[in-house]
Formats: structure tokens, C-alpha cells, sequence
């Protein structure tokens, strides 16, 4: 039973990293059933043993009014625990709503999944429950596995679920509790496994490294031949992704070389939409080209890369959890990275493959790791055969949801 934000749905770009692992997973399982938290959006296409409880979804709709909320909160022991150990919390009105919201969502999920196991007669033995993310659903579970011991539970981890000191409020509730009750928990990065392991040694033995990964592309993008330099980035615009700060980077690089023409593609979207395009009025010189094509399918960013010429790929983010799928997917393509040196960043780029730059680059640095790809052809070509490499040992779909899906396996049969 494999609980998601959204997935099967295209909803969010979740469904990205999911659905090309599940196919991996309905080989080595009889029966998978997902539970998404949302089902906005077009149902993606699944494998025949894989099926989609709607019920969750409408379940967890009705626990959303505010007195249900509280009430639910304000039933559960967990809550009272909390308070117990944790007395600071009285003291910080952003601490106590995040609590009462987690046990809120917590409660109802604990109840939905015991009842269904129940009511179902699935033998608690023979039941693997997955939490997509470390958050209130990987929670909910170990809250079911209480009631029921028999079961086996276990989470991924990403970014937002892992480094607790980068959202506001400091602070994730029952996180002692939910990592005795986990079987594994599987990071997306080595950074976010190290994190767990200084954080929590008292159990180090469930920290482990999965990385996600990407098909192999039929093609490799090819570099610019008419003298403009293309850059490419994919995220969210949200603050942790620092699009400002790149948009200074290449404002720099234009200003320092106003003959030489730059474009910058931009893929995806987010609440920081608006004061980007703000921002990029106000920063990009005359000599540089910017697009900011929103949230697109994932099919389109590859038809992106093999239609047109991408000179180099930049992240700048603040913080990643895991390396991330975008970068992966540039690599794949065999297309070079300019990257901070933070999270799991540093897992996927390296001189090999691109530049890592300080975890906080100032505008010049960023420019500067422009100014060397645009100046050394030979250096970028090498990296360019030097990320299609990383992709093929490191970032392989089908090789690391293979081992993936046999892990879970493992635990699955105890």
C-alpha cells in the first residue's frame, strides 16, 4: 500500500518521480494499491496489478473542516505526549498549529488504513505499507502499525521531509516516535541519510541511500553553434530555489560581456511567479533572451533537449534533499551542470560533469562558472561526454528501481 501526494494523478510534478519506478514495483508485488492525498488532474496509465482507492481521497476531504481538525487533534494521545515533552511549544502559536494540523492528518490516515486493512481481512503479515514521504503519512502509518504490529512500514525522503532547520516553524512533530515505528527509511541523497544518522544515531541501521533516476534518453542534446549561449534550469519558483539570485548570474555575465548573447529557458512554476518576471524586467540586460515556459509534462522538457541546442544546465537552490530528477534528466541528455554545492548536489555534479559552486554564490561566481564553459569548448565537451556517464552509473532508472523494488521486497517478506 504506497500512500502519495498526488500520484497517479499529474497533478504535481510528483508524479514524475514515481511513475518510473512502479513499474519495477508491480513486478516484484502480487498487489499494490495507491492511496493519493489529491486527484486533481489526468489519471496516468498503470500496470494491471496496480489499483487506486479513491475512498482515501474523499475520506481525508471530510477531516479537513476546522472543528473536525481540532477535534481530531485534540482525541489523539500523541498529541498530549508531544505537549509533555516538548513544553516549548506553548510558547510558539506556528509550533502548536503545525502539531494540531500533523495529528489531525496523522489520526485520520491511522484510522483510514486500520479500517481498511480490517475491513478488507488483509493479513497485517503479508502487507508492505510505503509512504512516498517522511511527513504525516509515514506517521500515520507507524500509528497503524501500533495497532496492528505485524505490519512492515517504510518511507522515502526527499528534501522538505528531511533538513527540519529550512521550514518554517523549526520544527517536525513526532519525528522520535515515526523513525521506532519505521522498518527503513530510504533518503533520496547520501546528504539526507548523513542528516538522519547525525540527528538520530539511535537508528542508524534504517538510514538508507536509494537515489531516484531517469530512462535513458534516445538522443544527446547538442551544443550551440551560432555564438548565443543557451541556459537551462527546471524547478519550482519558490524561494528555496533562489531563481532571483540566477537571474542576477546572468545579468552579471551579460553586463561583463554585453556582445555576447545569452538565452535562459526556465521550466516550471510556483507562487514566486509573478515578482520573478518582476525581477527579470528590472536585471536581464539587452543581450540576453529569457522564456519561462511554466509547469510542462516531462515528455515536453525532452523534446526540449533533443530538439534544441543547451549549452548548460544551472541549479542554484539554497538546499536539495536529494539529487535532483532535473539535473538527472539533463545529464541523461549529456548536457553539463552548473550546480550549488549543497544537499544532495554534489552526489550528481562534480568536475567531471560540470561546476560546483559555493552553497552561497554571489552573482560574479555564478558568472564566472558561465565565463568557463563559454571560453573553454574543449573543457565542455568533455564534461558534456562526462554527464552522459554520471547518468549511466549513478542515475539509471532501471537499474536503481530494480534494487529499489527488491529492497522493499525483502522487508515485505520479513
Amino acid at each position: 500500500m504506497l500512500l502519495t501526494s498526488s500520484y497517479p494523478y499529474n497533478f504535481s510534478a510528483e508524479y514524475t518521480f514515481i511513475h518510473p519506478e512502479i513499474g519495477f514495483l508491480a513486478k516484484k508485488f502480487n498487489d499494490i494499491t495507491l492511496f493519493p492525498r489529491t486527484s486533481k488532474g489526468q489519471r496516468l496509465a498503470l500496470p494491471p496489478n496496480v489499483k487506486v482507492d479513491e475512498d482515501y481521497t474523499e475520506f481525508l476531504k471530510k477531516g479537513q473542516h476546522p472543528g473536525r481538525i481540532i477535534q481530531t487533534a485534540l482525541s489523539s494521545t500523541l498529541v498530549k505526549e508531544e505537549l509533555r515533552s516538548r513544553a516549548d511549544i506553548w510558547l510558539y502559536p506556528a509550533k502548536f498549529l503545525k502539531l494540531i494540523m500533523f495529528a489531525s492528518r496523522v489520526e485520520l490516515i491511522r484510522e483510514w488504513m486500520t479500517d481498511r486493512i480490517r475491513n478488507l481481512q488483509i493479513d497485517p503479515q503479508q502487507c508492505l505499507l510505503y509512504s512516498y514521504w517522511m511527513d504525516h503519512s509515514a506517521t500515520g502509518l507507524v500509528m497503524a502499525k501500533r495497532e496492528l504490529p505485524s505490519l512492515r512500514v517504510v518511507s522515502r525522503a526527499h528534501g522538505y521531509d528531511i533538513f527540519e532547520e529550512y521550514y518554517y516553524p523549526y520544527y517536525w512533530p513526532y519525528r522520535m516516535e515515526t523513525l521506532k515505528g519505521l522498518d527503513a527509511v530510504y533518503s533520496a541523497s547520501d546528504a539526507g541519510r548523513k542528516y538522519f544518522c547525525e540527528r538520530y544515531p539511535t537508528f542508524l541501521s534504517k538510514f538508507k541511500t536509494a537515489h531516484l533516476g531517469v530512462n535513458k534518453s534516445d538522443f544527446i542534446c547538442v551544443p550551440s553553434t551560432d555564438g548565443v549561449f543557451r541556459i537551462v534550469s527546471c524547478s519550482y519558483i519558490v524561494s528555496v530555489k533562489r531563481l532571483n539570485l540566477l537571474v542576477k548570474g546572468i545579468a552579471a555575465a551579460a553586463r561583463y560581456r554585453p556582445n555576447q548573447k545569452l538565452e535562459w529557458t526556465h521550466f516550471g512554476d510556483g507562487s514566486g511567479r509573478a515578482s520573478l518576471q518582476r525581477h527579470m524586467r528590472r536585471e536581464l540586460p539587452h543581450n540576453v533572451e529569457s522564456c519561462l515556459m511554466g509547469h510542462v509534462p516531462n515528455n515536453v522538457i525532452m523534446e526540449f533537449y533533443r530538439d534544441k541546442p543547451v549549452d548548460v544546465f544551472i541549479n542554484v537552490s539554497k538546499t536539495e534533499g536529494g539529487a535532483p530528477v532535473s539535473i538527472q534528466e539533463a545529464i541523461s541528455c549529456g548536457i553539463p551542470v552548473i550546480a550549488t554545492a549543497v544537499g544532495g548536489n554534489p552526489e550528481i555534479v562534480s568536475e567531471t560533469n560540470g561546476i560546483l559552486t559555493s552553497p552561497d554564490p554571489s552573482p560574479e561566481e555564478i558568472a564566472n562558472a558561465i565565463f568557463q564553459f563559454i571560453d573553454n569548448p574543449s573543457m565542455s565537451a568533455a564534461k558534456r561526454k562526462g554527464s552522459y556517464d554520471v547518468w549511466r552509473r549513478k542515475f539509471n532508472a532501471d537499474e536503481n528501481f530494480r534494487k529499489f523494488a527488491e529492497q522493499l521486497r525483502s522487508i515485505g517478506e520479513g
